[in-house]
């Protein structure tokens, strides 16, 4: 293999895939990523048996061929090198030699022949705006489970169901979920790993194409594909709690609030929180809120905020983290929170596309 490529280009591209790359690995050629060149076109992959990014980019192909490389040697190698054309060939026993104006660097790979084969996903594709399943994701992946024991909420799930979407993630504490209407006749739930969510959403947000998805039911996988990069994921096997049962009927105690007001509030309460003393008071009345921490070994804090309130004053008591987490990701001016009790869910709703639940105040 031998090609020339712009090196900012390939860094750029890179990017995407190198925290695919494990730290720790039982098989050492996944510390390594696959370049394939053919038909005037580079494919890269890069893959930890789990999750896999694949990128494609136009370069010159001198020779065709595939190697490997260490994927994070070789990436920091590229971030050094001074821009313009690089010429990348392969040498003697599975060797790479990345060659700039001034500089050359040889590395040490494996045989291509060692690489995991990644099957294709083949199977049911439906597509979606990256806006739309961007925003799904920013308002739901913040509220995965990352305990070992709680396996099937260390994802998102996401539910077909014919003309609608909803993505849903809960940590047994609280519960987030974004619905929206798109053109599919897929029924079925699958929960995809909070690590490939992860990743997906950093591809998102460089890319305005539109995303298909596709499914492999065969294989248990389930693919993001754009123009020029494709994530494929192994789904979480299991069956992911019946969330449609803790979410109650909507309330009429709502408390309203300016959203950037209230998150600031919180955020400052929160700096008077300790690991041991973590819930910040909140204090409901007619036409105020009041925020407020007291820790007994740090200080207290205490803070009012214009609101409007329809219900029974109440006092209830929230990890202040919870809130934080949907406020910063919520873009309304003003919101509706619903408070029926100490010892009920708080709820936030935002017409029919949005709802999240904090189960557990505290």
């Amino acid at each position: 293999m031998k090609i020339r490529v712009e090196k900012n280009i390939l860094t750029q591209h890179l990017q995407d895939i190198i925290a695919i790359i494990p730290s720790r690995e039982t098989l050492p050629v996944l510390s390594n990523i696959l370049l394939e060149a053919k038909d005037n076109s580079l494919h890269i992959t890069a893959t930890d048996l789990e999750l896999c990014v694949r990128k494609k980019i136009d370069v010159e192909v001198i020779q065709p061929g595939k190697i490997t490389a260490p994927g994070r040697k070789f990436y920091d190698i590229l971030r050094e090198i001074s821009p313009g054309k690089i010429l990348i060939e392969e040498t003697k026993n599975f060797g790479v030699i990345i060659k700039g104006e001034k500089c050359y660097f040889k590395l040490l790979g494996f045989s291509p022949d060692e690489y995991p084969d990644i099957p294709k996903t083949e199977g049911k594709k439906l597509k979606i705006e990256t806006k739309t399943i961007t925003a799904m994701i920013t308002k739901t992946c913040f509220a995965c489970s990352h305990e070992e024991t709680r396996y099937v909420l260390n994802g998102i799930l996401f539910d077909f169901n014919n003309s609608r979407l909803r993505l849903v993630a809960s940590d047994g504490r609280r519960l987030s979920l974004a619905e929206e209407q798109i053109e599919t006749t897929w029924e079925g739930k699958y929960i995809v790993p909070h690590k490939a969510v992860t990743e997906l959403l950093k591809i998102l947000e460089k890319n305005t194409d539109i995303l298909t998805i596709s499914l492999s039911e065969k294989n248990n996988q389930m693919a993001f594909l754009f123009q020029n990069t494709e994530l494929i994921t192994r789904l979480i096997e299991g069956d992911f709690p019946n969330y449609e049962e803790v979410i109650p009927k909507e309330s009429k105690n709502k408390l309203t609030i300016k959203t950037t007001d209230f998150y600031q509030a919180i955020k400052r309460a929160h700096l008077m929180t300790t690991s041991e003393s973590m819930a910040v008071k909140i204090e409901v009345y007619s036409s105020r809120v009041v925020v407020s921490k007291t820790t007994p070994e740090l200080g207290e804090s205490r803070e009012e905020l214009e609101a409007t309130y329809k219900g029974e004053e109440t006092i209830v008591g929230f990890n202040p983290q919870y809130l934080l987490d949907v406020l910063k990701n919520i873009d309304q001016d003003v919101i509706e929170i619903e408070l029926n009790g100490a010892d009920k869910p708080g709820i936030i709703r935002l017409g029919s596309q949005y709802i999240y639940l904090s189960l557990i105040h505290i």
